[in-house]
């Protein structure tokens, strides 16, 4: 135990954050809620068939949230020259561990087991596959994951703790040792140091979230990148846009990894080809993933490459005088007369 009082689940940083998630029993050290699954009950949950099969739509991580990892030694990635068009080998190294404890990166292998995988673009639209919540694979079966579902960590708690105090002005380098720095801990990160994040804004979170001002506005963005990759997948990124008055967020392109345009892909640079990218007739080379150009994979550029596109034909949009309240229920108003619907909300009454 720390002397804050928070204990660290694994001592390993490249399993410490992945540990609290694929545990068939929920870390009490840090788990204040669980959801609990059970074979002699027959409660299961569907998490590793959710994220390694296609029926059930690609699940897969976009390019913004990967950017959002920091480098292992606190710099930002993406400062680095050319960050969005490296290569997915390029791009992950030396990164903040929780990535690759999120999504499938070079090395990666599923619990139980030692074959290295890269990601499957047969489970993946944006190749940045899942790996958070996935177990071994005697339970990929439909419906047979047995690991507990966290639903409040600590984590939380302090999240919640360094962006309230952050907001009220009231924020010291002290609350963040107790708090920021403990999550970072887990996985041997460098501390989040308040002058030095408050000095030197970072220009990529600041053009996402555009109602962040003030003396604090350096470590409120930073506190909001620690949450959301410390978050992710856990059910909170749409409440958090919402309360943070950054809906137009959602109503941006989705994209993947990128390509630079038609031909073979080594994905974890072990010398063999894992992605082939081509037009007219499929090549009949066994063993490479084959990714129809503007079918099975749209790239910003098209043949000259750039990042996937998520179903680059549907529009998407956010209504920034509707959408952040949900119309009243119409059998709501027609119990009371006197309710009337929120703005922008049209039910014909």
């Amino acid at each position: 135990m720390t002397k804050s009082g928070y204990q660290i689940y694994s001592t390993s940083p490249d399993l410490a954050y992945r540990d609290l998630f694929a545990s068939l029993k929920a870390s009490p050290e840090e788990v204040i809620l669980a959801r609990k699954f059970s074979s002699d009950l027959q409660v299961f949950h569907n998490v590793n068939y959710y994220t390694i099969t296609a029926s059930y739509g690609k699940p897969g991580l976009e390019k913004r949230l990967v950017n959002s990892y920091l480098m292992k030694d606190g710099s930002r990635f993406t400062d680095k020259p050319n960050y969005n068009t490296l290569t997915f080998y390029e791009e992950v190294q030396n990164r903040d561990p929780r990535l690759a404890q999120t999504i499938r990166t070079p090395g990666y292998t599923r619990i139980g087991n030692t074959n290295k995988l890269v990601p499957d673009f047969g489970a993946t639209v944006t190749g940045y596959q899942l790996t958070k919540f996935v177990t071994a694979e005697t339970e990929d079966s439909y419906n047979k994951s047995l690991n507990d579902m966290p639903v409040f960590r600590y984590a939380e708690v302090l999240l919640n703790y360094a962006e309230a105090k952050a907001e009220l002005g009231t924020l010291t380098q002290s609350d963040l040792d107790k708090s920021i720095q403990l999550i970072r801990k887990r996985v041997a990160m460098p501390a989040l140091e308040l002058a030095n994040a408050n000095a030197d804004v970072d220009p990529y979170l600041a053009a996402q979230y555009t109602h962040v001002s003030g003396a604090n506005r350096g470590v409120l963005l930073e506190i909001r990148r620690e949450r959301r990759i410390e978050l992710v997948m856990e059910s909170y990124r749409w409440n958090d846009l919402m309360r943070w008055k950054e809906g137009h967020l959602v109503a941006d392109q989705f994209k993947g990894m990128y390509f630079p345009g038609l031909g073979k892909y080594d994905l974890d640079n072990n010398g063999t080809t894992d992605v082939v990218i081509y037009e007219g007739t499929k090549p009949t080379e066994k063993g490479p993933q084959y990714l129809k150009l503007g079918s099975e994979v749209v790239l910003e550029g098209g043949k000259n490459g750039g990042l996937v596109l998520i179903n680059s034909n549907q529009t998407k949009s956010f209504n920034e005088n509707r959408d952040y309240l949900y119309p009243i229920p119409i059998q709501e108003r027609l119990l009371n007369k006197n309710l009337t619907q929120n703005p922008g909300w049209q039910d014909g009454l």
